[in-house]
């Protein structure tokens, strides 16, 4: 006789529930038939990314295998102090390089991982992710949009493969991924996933409390110098339903930080009280600019990103404009305006 409800009941996922056995077998076979892997993260890569490509990287690694890893653009200096955070290269590094199998991580496009993957030689492309903007890209896809984080689905493949191969290293990342995509477990996505897996994690090893000092609460001074000329920049819109800011080059430089430091900015935009839509512009070059967007309720900032080749989910995608700061303000403020005024609200499943 049951006293109370079960693993997988009133909503909590169960692990053995499998979606992609057939695709994790398929990995794993491609794994032992390979020795030299690069595995792909998206620009500008964030925790959830680049938490998610060093699990993957310890579990091949212990397989024997030859790892590195790349991400376009800029990594945070906080992401650097992480064990295996050596094994990511530079672009000029890949072309002495040669490998026989690539992943890509959290990668929703081909644009994303600067056109890499496109690039491979017509060696096998795993593409593991959670945006639903996700262009499929790969020779075997491992798409879940209903997944948090993609370092979850990373975690279903690894206990689905090799399950007594997770470190608590390994946890370490897991958790990461999990806890930077959800903000904290502040955002929409968190879910009963979400919580059940941070909890696995933690059983694991992963080491909750120093990985939300760390990565969340402790700030370098001059991120803040430099959040703090961003909030001057604070413009609204739309009787007050748009928030925007932006981060110039100039704005780097008097503040002595980077724009890596910008990680979660726009967030304090999108925190406004009765603010639906909000945007965070960041000044990369005189003629290129990365958007940041964000929505609450049902409007889909992923579909006014794709229109620029972008993508994400419906409440945070981001976008890349060339052109100047001024024009990409008006260009994406005139958008989210559209978007207000017409209710666009997401296609439903």
């Amino acid at each position: 006789m049951k006293n109370g409800p079960t693993e997988g009941e009133k909503g909590i996922p169960r692990v053995s529930d499998e979606r992609f056995a057939k695709e994790f077998g398929e990995v794993a076979s491609l794994v032992e038939k390979h020795e030299c892997m690069l595995i792909l993260g998206h620009v500008d890569p964030d925790g959830d990314c680049i938490g998610s490509m060093l699990a993957l990287a310890a579990y091949l690694m212990r397989r024997g295998k030859k790892v590195v890893c790349f991400t376009p653009g800029e990594m945070a200096e906080i992401y650097a102090e992480l064990p295996l955070a050596n094994l990511f290269v530079r672009e000029a590094a890949l072309a002495a390089l040669a490998p026989d199998m690539v992943f890509a991580l959290d990668a929703p496009t081909s644009a994303r991982t600067a056109d890499l993957v496109k690039r491979t030689d017509g060696k096998p492309v795993v593409n593991i992710d959670h945006h639903p903007t996700n262009e499929r890209y790969g020779d075997i896809n491992i798409i879940d949009e209903k997944a948090s984080a993609t370092s979850i689905l990373v975690y279903r493949f690894l206990s689905s493969v090799a399950p007594e191969s997770i470190t608590p290293e390994m946890a370490d990342y897991l958790y990461l991924g999990v806890l930077m995509d959800t903000g904290g477990f502040r955002f929409q996505n968190t879910n009963a996933e979400a919580l059940a897996m941070a909890a696995r994690f933690v059983e694991l090893g992963a080491r909750a409390h120093e990985l939300a000092h760390e990565f969340i609460y402790v700030k370098k001074f001059s991120t803040l110098k430099l959040l703090s000329r961003a909030l001057d920049s604070l413009e609204v819109h739309g009787g007050g339903k748009i928030a925007v800011m932006h981060i110039s080059e100039e704005m780097i430089t008097s503040a002595g930080g980077s724009m890596s430091d910008t990680e979660g900015f726009v967030d304090y935009a999108a925190s406004i009280d009765d603010v639906e839509l909000s945007a965070l512009f960041r000044e990369l070059a005189s003629d290129e600019i990365r958007v940041s967007l964000r929505s609450r309720n049902d409007y889909n900032v992923a579909e006014l990103a794709e229109r620029y080749g972008g993508g994400g989910h419906r409440n945070a995608a981001g976008l890349t404009i060339h052109g100047d700061l001024a024009t990409a303000k008006s260009q994406i403020v005139r958008s989210l305006e559209e978007m207000l005024a017409l209710k666009v609200r997401p296609r439903q499943s």
